[in-house]
């Protein structure tokens, strides 16, 4: 990777980074793609069910945090800002993907869905499908602040402070919104799942 004064580039601060980039450093912004590529992929993974699609998805976040170099604040949150407009990217796939929905055999297996179990039967298998189905689409539903703390804690596995150090917001934060985000949750699935 390239050395910026005396330090490896990969070693700078994300701010720092976007502030080299938005001087025209091209490899300041490989770096930010490289170090944030895994998260936005689990979100849309998380929200879409679909590896191709979350794929995607990473493709048209940094494409359009490319597009805005210019208008993005150093100190404000970077993360935050990739993680948003993942989000709204995966959003805008679903709504033009309805009413057919299917989530892939990939997808499935990254999410942590068994869909090889031995014990199942194919009535089972269908019961399981519609279910996982029924909790995506509640997921997808939840508004953009509890559903990007419900993917990062459960889809992706960060702990309370970790989301709140990537989100630049206090760890009370987080929890008021995971704990919203589940009651929500709970009520759209109650009855369904």
């Amino acid at each position: 990777m390239s050395e910026y004064s005396g330090g490896a580039i990969s070693e700078l601060s994300d701010g720092e980074l976007l502030g080299l980039a938005q001087s025209g450093q091209r490899a300041a912004f490989e770096v930010l793609f490289h170090r944030h590529q895994d998260r936005v992929y689990s979100i849309a993974l998380g929200i879409l069910g679909d590896a191709n699609e979350a794929r995607d998805v990473v493709q048209e976040t940094f494409l359009r945090a490319y597009k805005r170099l210019g208008s993005l604040n150093q100190d404000k949150g970077l993360l935050a800002y990739i993680c948003r407009t993942a989000s709204n990217a995966a959003i805008d796939i679903l709504r033009s993907r309805r009413p057919a929905r299917t989530v892939s055999l990939d997808a499935r297996f990254e999410l942590g869905f068994d869909t090889a179990d031995p014990q199942s039967t194919p009535d089972i298998q269908v019961i399981r499908d519609s279910q996982a189905d029924v909790v995506l689409d509640a997921v997808v539903s939840l508004p953009e602040e509890q559903r990007l703390v419900i993917v990062l804690h459960h889809l992706e596995g960060l702990q309370l402070d970790e989301i709140s150090s990537r989100l630049k917001i206090p760890v009370g934060t987080v929890k008021s919104r995971l704990g919203r985000g589940r009651e929500m949750l709970r009520r759209k699935l109650v009855g369904r799942v």
